[in-house]
């Protein structure tokens, strides 16, 4: 076998007076992404897959940014978002129900809500900051959950054996409608719905549009020109505030969830989770109380409150001197007593955290007065000292 000529020995790069070739790949995360090959005395081309190989591969290198997008913060778990949102000032009233308002990308850097201001939001939404959130305003947060329904018979068709029953939310049992017929003998009023324990409420972390529940219906409420139906009050909706940097809710503002009031059975309070891995400040007001129930008037005894809602905040720090109220609704007042020959119990409040109220009953006379409806109970505040990442 011929020995190697001294040429072949020097392209492997053998001691034979020349050096060997050298590529460097330098890495910079601040300025687009440069590799510089250096190569004495020689020239070769690399493939373009092998370059995003060595980008997506080496060891310590910054994401691919493939679409021109944002890459996520350093070291912010992406629970927080990615900040792709930017920053957003919210200094004047905003309603995100409505879709010329609301914003398509909820994770933001940071989201401020200036003095004076109203930000109105849909129930059920998440809103992640890569950095903090602040309130300085009014963030108000939309019913979710629907209440029962009722109807009579009217000139567009026979409504009388049409019910449906309210949305539970986060209770254990949806409210119950109250029972309806002549004066010839009592009738009942429904049952409030049931809420749930502190151990299940401190498992709520993730809520849809239905979070208080509905309050059942109770009598018909006629009015000229309308169907003669009735429906239960709404309960309150949800929302998640998760930020990587501090929460603040400033003194003089608020956030609000409550649950609807003023129809049959009262709404269940709402939902509101504020979650950070630094710390929450809570000086203002945060509110998701159940809403009262229906008075009662000529045809309907009065209706039960909507049982409280829940408030929990989650962060390694809490600080809290602010009130936060997740009281139940009220019962609706008697009213002047029950005269018409067809009529009704008052309907049972939602739950939510707390469970709802129950209607009043009706005796079985010309003119009677009803038994009084029972307020909702009492929803939960709650504080977590932790980091909360892992839970979300």
């Amino acid at each position: 076998m011929n020995p190697m000529n001294r040429h072949d020995i020097a392209a492997c790069g053998q001691s034979s007076g020349r050096r060997p070739r050298r590529t460097t790949i330098t890495r910079n995360c601040t300025d687009e992404r440069a590799i510089s090959l250096s190569t004495p005395k020689s020239i070769f081309v690399v493939a373009p897959l092998l370059l995003i190989g060595l980008m997506m591969t080496a060891g310590g290198g910054c994401p691919m940014n493939m679409n021109g997008a944002m890459p996520p913060p350093q070291n912010v778990p992406l629970v927080y978002g990615n900040g792709s949102a930017g920053a957003r000032v919210v200094n004047s009233d905003e309603n995100w129900n409505n879709a010329d308002q609301a914003p398509t990308n909820l994770q933001f850097t940071n989201l401020t809500i200036e003095a004076g201001a109203t930000l109105m939001l849909p129930s059920g939404m998440t809103i992640r900051c890569t950095g903090t959130f602040t309130n300085n305003g009014n963030v108000v947060v939309r019913t979710g959950a629907d209440g029962g329904f009722a109807g009579a018979s009217t000139a567009e068709g026979d409504f009388s054996t049409l019910a449906v029953a309210p949305v539970a939310g986060i209770g254990t049992l949806a409210a119950q409608a109250s029972e309806g017929g002549s004066s010839s003998s009592a009738r009942l009023g429904g049952r409030g719905g049931f809420g749930i324990s502190e151990f299940e409420a401190r498992q709520v972390l993730v809520v849809g549009t239905a979070a208080g529940g509905g309050g059942a219906a109770a009598g018909t409420d006629s009015q000229p020109g309308i169907p003669s139906i009735n429906v239960g009050s709404s309960g309150g909706g949800s929302v998640r505030i998760l930020a990587a940097g501090t929460i603040t809710n400033a003194a003089g503002a608020s956030i609000t969830a409550d649950g609807d009031d003023g129809e049959g059975g009262g709404g269940g309070g709402g939902v509101i989770i504020m979650a950070s891995m630094t710390s929450i400040t809570q000086a203002g007001t945060v509110s998701a109380r159940g809403g009262d129930g229906e008075s009662g008037d000529s045809n309907e005894a009065p209706s039960g409150g909507g049982g409280g809602g829940l408030v929990h905040l989650l962060a390694p720090s809490i600080t809290s001197t602010g009130a936060v109220d997740v009281s139940g609704g009220a019962a609706g007042a008697i009213g002047p007593g029950v005269s018409a020959v067809t009529r009704f119990g008052g309907g049972g409040g939602g739950a939510s955290g707390g469970s709802g109220g129950n209607g009043g009953s009706v005796p079985g006379d010309a003119l009677a007065t009803p038994t009084a409806a029972t307020a909702g109970a009492a929803g939960f505040a709650l504080e977590t000292l932790t980091d909360p990442t892992s839970l979300f």
